[in-house]
């Protein structure tokens, strides 16, 4: 399949970092992070309580830093994702659900996201089910300590449009 020099054979295209969000659904996911910093640090898991993320839970993912720069393990997948995706891949590597490139990419931003302490935000057309067309999307990855200290957690926010 060929698209021009924006394609990529991992199913993204014209991706890239943004400076915050734009969607929505993921600036609220983000406000929401945001409102459980406290002096400006790193939220904890344990400041997210999922019943005050009513209406944007089926765009979250939760991810386990298992082993930064390396293992990150899909804990929870909203329903708005799997509707895209065509599966819910709770319980799986985040490498080896998506495609080679992809994949490095997306440890590469959840390894970031770990060792910067920080959020990051991308858009770009995706398509991970391969019956359906590409489509925007746009996504959050924001850090959660466990102990206070380290980054053991990732919580996402993603939205895909429903027209190509």
């Amino acid at each position: 399949m060929s698209g021009g020099s924006n394609f990529q054979s991992d199913g993204i295209r014209e991706a890239a970092d943004i400076a915050a969000p734009i969607d929505p659904i993921v600036a609220r996911i983000f406000d929401y992070w945001q409102s459980k910093r406290r002096d400006g640090a790193v939220p904890r898991r344990a400041d997210i309580d999922p019943t005050e993320l009513r209406g944007l839970v089926n765009h979250v993912m939760l991810y386990d830093v298992v082993e930064p720069g390396r293992l990150f393990r899909i804990r929870l997948v909203g329903q708005a994702i799997v509707d895209f995706v065509g599966v819910n891949n709770a319980g799986k590597w985040a490498h080896e659900t998506l495609p080679p490139g992809a994949s490095e990419r997306m440890v590469e931003i959840l390894t970031s996201v770990v060792v910067n302490r920080a959020p990051r935000f991308r858009a770009g057309f995706a398509y991970w089910h391969l019956a359906k067309a590409y489509r925007r999307y746009e996504a959050c990855f924001l850090p959660l300590l466990g102990d206070g200290e380290n980054v053991d957690k990732i919580l996402s926010g993603h939205t895909f449009a429903t027209e190509p």
